[in-house]
């Protein structure tokens, strides 16, 4: 998975935990969807230091209880759908998408000389836990999830857990806030798949010979508003906006990829419109 195609939907995704607990009486099991369309500025690959312009898009809703969304190109279907009477909710169910790292668009002619990475398929699992009435209302929230999942196919052959704990609240009946911290652990085959340059990566892109383990890969901020354009966020159309920090570490941060070719300091941002119904 691309970390800032996910971080682009988290956007539009973390919007409905508001609708779903609103201040106005509505049923919270009821059939709904949410659907977000937008424009994103991210790094061209994980670790590069030049930008390209894309689309974000999402869909995210219930069906007979069960939550589902797809947030980049993967989709999760959480498959507990009571939450208890003092705001507690537990999450689990089964995650699939693919990975777009490296993949297209890389604009550094060395690593692009090491030549692009077909899209990676994962399959895996995700748990998390989520308390409303935290802080400023009984509306806000704050959550807690892990998701593992690993490549089915034969690209990298290898695993990526990340760790999101994020904290939403609305500011009035028209505008909703978040900011969320994020890490990602990898596996050994994946750092070496997209992060490691052999002899003969290296004598055809000038960059030096580089290997490495996996371990924690980076860590990151997301900052996430939106506001209506009538009069409740909960149903018609919405702005959102995105704006979030990310940095590679360890021997990803060295990695001739990024150190000689791109920055371990990745930024992105987004901004789209949403429409509930």
């Amino acid at each position: 998975m691309n970390r800032y195609v996910v971080a682009i939907s988290v956007c539009f995704v973390a919007l409905p935990a508001f609708a779903q607990q609103p201040p106005v009486e509505r049923p919270v099991d009821r059939n709904s969807v949410n659907i977000g369309i937008g424009a994103s500025v991210r790094p061209s690959y994980s670790g590069s230091n030049d930008y390209v312009v894309g689309p974000a898009a999402i869909i995210r809703g219930k069906v007979a209880g069960f939550s589902f969304e797809t947030t980049g190109p993967e989709i999760s279907v959480d498959l507990i759908r009571k939450t208890s009477d003092n705001g507690l909710k537990f999450k689990i169910g089964p995650v699939a998408g693919v990975g777009l790292n490296r993949s297209s668009q890389i604009r550094d002619p060395r690593v692009a000389a090491l030549g692009n990475i077909r899209a990676a398929a994962h399959l895996g699992a995700f748990i998390g836990v989520q308390k409303s009435g935290v802080i400023t209302s009984p509306y806000d929230s704050l959550s807690f999830e892990i998701s593992h999942v690993r490549d089915v196919g034969m690209v990298h052959k290898s695993s990526i857990t990340s760790a999101k704990i994020q904290y939403a609240t609305p500011l009035s009946t028209r505008t909703f806030v978040s900011v969320a911290a994020s890490a990602t652990i990898v596996g050994d085959r994946y750092a070496r798949t997209y992060y490691a340059v052999s002899p003969v990566g290296s004598a055809v892109s000038g960059l030096r010979s580089y290997d490495l383990n996996g371990g924690v890969k980076d860590i990151g901020i997301t900052f996430i508003g939106a506001h209506s354009l009538g009069n409740d966020i909960r149903r018609g159309a919405s702005l959102f906006g995105v704006a979030g920090y990310s940095r590679l570490l360890g021997d990803f941060k060295d990695s001739p990829v990024v150190a000689d070719a791109g920055s371990a300091n990745q930024l992105f941002a987004a901004f789209g419109v949403g429409y509930s119904f």
